[in-house]
């Protein structure tokens, strides 16, 4: 361990890695992270006339909800040894860089231009060895893993992390492939691990076990809100959020943030009269919080830190089956126009990703990893899984599966200049792409 490592441990609190309650309530905390989403409603101007003739009493819903198997949440230690924690650590703090130089993008977290999720492959050089090295403690918590993903994000000093959230997809929206269980994920687990030491002052990850573990869609959300009781302005918020769903009119940078704000209001409602605790651990360094992705978790009320909070994580997913004649989330959109546009948004939504770290397209980056074979014939939403597309099952062209040193070391010699000069500026190429991309 070097002597820098040794001072900072030694200013470090003491963490046990217990699983405890942080003090915090589901439908506060959701109530807080409605009101934060709420400016992304603003974005779409529409007419009231036409948002009330397309809600009920004029139009029947079809609700639908997901209840998976109760999975109480553990804690386990990865492997995780000092040098990969100080690469994650290093590696994650110029990501962040990268990543607010245009974090005026969307207002949520999850989105497809996020370096983080399943595009944190492309950022974070160590998260392949983080990978490599904890198969078999995936395997022995989840034993019927197919694909894993790996996150990995900062929640900078001084900011909330990002508020109360859990697993969706496409096909949870369609009761009769809830009803058949095709199309998703029937298992999800998280491996919610900890690189900086988390004590709760310094924005621990919130899970709040007590609540049910659930998936409605937007339909059996906006029914239960409504039941609950609102007021005259809560009743207009919900109603434009689930007109604009239904009738395909957010762009795919704010649907999972316009999804995120109706199930935020569903859980402040739903628990308002049965409050449901937060429960956090005083993570050490290779703490992981094992859990179900569709329990409610995330919590954006808790005190701002001086300090970073670091956390690379595993998203992992059962075998998912779907109708037959489908081989995954895409086949889901009949137009075959509206398909074409999505797998181009995709691969355009990636390009910007590879252009934010100094390529000149994406048929660089896919010659350099898999040579000149046939890279006009990947489908990019085969290199990676895509929740909002329900694209879970990874291909041969699974990038985590895939010999990715040429790209990583293009990777760091970017990384070193930005902790060389302090700063990074996006490209032109890159800002004339995330231009395109928002219209």
């Amino acid at each position: 361990m070097s002597a820098q490592s040794e001072l900072k441990q030694a200013n470090e609190p003491v963490m046990t890695g217990t699983y405890q309650k942080s003090g915090t309530f589901l439908h506060s905390s959701a109530g807080a992270h409605a009101e934060k989403l709420m400016p992304v409603l603003e974005k779409y101007p529409v007419s009231q006339e036409e948002v009330d003739s397309r809600l009920p009493p004029k139009r029947v819903l079809n609700p639908s909800c997901f209840h998976p198997e109760e999975t109480p949440t553990v804690v386990e230690q990865m492997n995780l040894d000092d040098d990969l924690a100080e690469n994650l650590a290093r590696q994650l703090r110029c990501q962040a860089v990268i990543q607010e130089s245009f974090a005026a993008a969307s207002i949520g977290n999850y989105f497809p231009l996020s370096t983080m999720f399943e595009n944190c492959v492309l950022f974070i050089p160590s998260a392949k060895r983080f990978y490599d090295l904890n198969q078999e403690i995936v395997h022995k918590h989840f034993p019927e893993v197919e694909t894993a993903v790996v996150n990995a994000f900062v929640v900078t000093a001084n900011k909330r992390s990002y508020g109360t959230h859990s697993a969706s997809g496409i096909a949870l929206q369609i009761p009769s492939l809830v009803k058949k269980r095709l199309g998703f994920p029937t298992e999800y687990r998280s491996f919610h691990t900890a690189l900086t030491p988390t004590p709760l002052d310094r924005q621990p990850f919130v899970i709040f076990e007590d609540a049910e573990e659930e998936a409605p869609n937007l339909q059996y959300a906006y029914e239960k809100i409504l039941e609950c009781g609102v007021d005259k302005e809560e009743k207009a918020a919900v109603d434009k959020a689930l007109y604009l769903f239904l009738e395909g009119k957010l762009s795919e940078i704010d649907l999972p943030t316009v999804r995120d704000f109706m199930m935020a209001k569903y859980w402040e409602k739903r628990y308002a009269d049965t409050p449901s605790p937060g429960y956090y651990c005083d993570s050490r360094v290779g703490d992981a919080l094992v859990f179900d992705n569709y329990r409610a978790h995330g919590d954006c009320t808790l005190p701002g830190s001086p300090n970073d909070r670091l956390t690379i994580d595993f998203r992992c997913f059962n075998k998912v089956h779907y109708p037959a004649g489908m081989s995954g989330g895409l086949d889901f959109i009949v137009d075959p126009d509206e398909r074409d546009y999505q797998i181009k948004r995709k691969r355009d939504s990636i390009e910007f990703l590879l252009l934010t770290l100094g390529y000149e397209s994406i048929d660089e980056f896919l010659r350099l990893v898999f040579g000149a074979r046939g890279t006009d014939e990947i489908n990019p939403f085969e290199l990676m899984t895509d929740l909002q597309f329900g694209v879970y099952n990874k291909s041969r062209y699974h990038l985590l599966d895939q010999n990715l040193d040429d790209h990583y070391e293009r990777v760091e010699r970017l990384y070193a200049r930005i902790e060389q000069t302090g700063e990074y500026i996006l490209p032109q190429s890159a800002k004339q792409r995330l231009e395109a991309l928002a219209q």
